[in-house]
């Protein structure tokens, strides 16, 4: 679901155990699950609405009103330090402005947490809106259970001040069924030291720079110049997208002609030709030392992977004082197009079929996604935002490793967004680690993988 990272002094939200079981890296990372019919289309009819980078103001002041007083219902599986800030600060911002909206906020337990909202929709009492993990969304939508948003005020205005990768983490069908709420990514991490031992004092820019840092370290002795987690497409999809590799079409309607094309087989051979030549950590394949423990050093051992990619909670988990001046977040380097693509997690917001009050909820919607309600939430939970106004507030700049995953960001993919997201990745990940088992040539690996997928996305 999420990992929250330090923004102010004093102030580090983490959820560990979150982070291992959720989609944003977890091996299985687009657990989706089934759900259930639904109801009537939202409202045109929704009255004052607020646009994403200028929502109503909470400092607004709130005229009595004659219009009847309604309670929306909003589950979230915030944690325990994210809600307090929801309950004490965002939701009396929002009742401030629209005095006639209650909100009614429940905490959901992580565990099971779909099939309580499938009981939910089928039982006909879902809440109206919902904090969802990114990787369930489309699979509910397939369901039936989640109201397409286009009818509701300034949909496209959200989506149009969003980054495209969190965007799209809620298309079902060429459709979007939410919109975007928080966010990560992954980046480059270098070990500094290291990196001079290589012979840079900057994250190297490209590709062709990261591999020559390689070769230079590892005629040093026992260092890798390049580590990825495994072949999994958490892990994996950042180097096969920079390297020119695709998964699908653009509207992920096809696999065939993309994860197998010439690009693709070359994206995936480049890599497996830097484990043939040694330059890859041993994680790629489950070795240790893990990728954490290799940039760092362990139980008294000596660092020994120049760079890792992961998220923002790298920082948060260690801490400053084993991170500041130590290790150099950076974008990925560049591939043959001249950007990097690196891999989207998070959540959306979604409404649901069924829902008692769907406007209501959506002008609950719209002042979480406002620039000024993300950056409340960015600097007191760490929540990474969406709105592209508010991940460049100057109130974030004095976080010191932020800016690289805000510029990572703007070229970063979603995984393929399908009910059959799990199917999907599963295929693509069994073809990545065959060809690094020495079991079949990428070219034939990806075909077989193509045609399972365009099977999976059929469905």
């Amino acid at each position: 679901m999420r990992i929250t990272f330090k923004l102010t002094k004093g102030i580090v939200l983490i959820a560990f155990a979150a982070f291992i079981l959720s989609a944003c890296g977890s091996k299985n990372n687009n657990d989706a699950s089934p759900s259930a019919s639904g109801a009537p289309s939202p409202s045109a009819q929704a009255s004052e609405s607020a646009s994403p980078s200028d929502s109503p103001s909470a400092s607004a002041s709130a005229s009595p009103s004659d219009e009847p007083q309604v309670t929306v219902e909003f589950w979230h599986a915030y944690g325990e330090g994210e809600e307090k800030v929801l309950l004490e600060q965002v939701i009396p911002k929002f009742e401030s402005v629209y005095p006639s909206i209650k909100i009614h906020a429940t905490r959901m337990p992580t565990e099971n947490l779909d099939q309580q909202v499938l009981t939910a929709v089928a039982g006909g009492t879902p809440p109206d809106i919902m904090r969802m993990d990114n990787t369930w969304v489309s699979n509910m939508a397939k369901q039936g259970a989640l109201q397409e948003i286009s009818g509701f005020p300034d949909a496209q205005a959200i989506l149009d001040n969003s980054f495209k990768g969190t965007v799209d983490t809620n298309l079902y069908k060429g459709k979007y069924y939410g919109v975007p709420l928080d966010t990560n990514t992954r980046v480059a991490i270098y070990n500094q030291d290291l990196l001079a031992k290589a012979g840079a004092t900057e994250a190297p820019k490209t590709i062709d720079e990261l591999v020559d840092l390689a070769r230079n370290i590892k005629k040093q002795g026992k260092f890798s110049g390049i580590t990825i987690g495994g072949t999994n497409v958490w892990d994996f999809s950042a180097w096969f997208w920079t390297l020119g590799g695709q998964y699908t079409d653009p509207d992920y309607t096809k696999a065939t002609g993309y994860l197998n094309s010439d690009a693709s087989v070359k994206a995936l051979d480049t890599i497996y030709g830097w484990y043939k030549e040694g330059l890859l950590a041993p994680p790629i394949l489950g070795g240790q030392p893990g990728t954490w423990e290799g940039l760092r050093g362990d139980k008294g051992k000596a660092p020994s992977y120049m760079m890792i990619t992961d998220g923002p909670w790298f920082f948060s988990l260690i801490g400053d004082a084993d991170t500041k001046g130590k290790m150099l977040p950076a974008v990925m380097p560049a591939g043959p197009d001249g950007q990097s693509h690196s891999v989207i997690g998070g959540e959306d917001l979604v409404l649901f079929n069924g829902a008692k009050q769907p406007d209501a909820a959506w002008k609950f919607a719209q002042f979480m996604t406002s620039t000024e309600i993300q950056v409340l939430l960015a600097k007191q939970t760490g929540q990474i935002p969406t709105n592209k106004d508010a991940a460049q507030a100057p109130e974030l700049k004095d976080v010191w490793y932020l800016q690289a995953y805000v510029d990572q960001l703007a070229t970063a993919y979603t995984r393929t967004p399908s009910p059959n997201a799990n199917k999907i990745n599963d295929a693509i990940g069994a073809a990545f680690e065959s060809v690094f088992r020495g079991k079949a040539k990428s070219k034939d690996a990806l075909d077989k993988a193509a045609s399972q997928i365009d099977g999976f996305l059929n469905e």
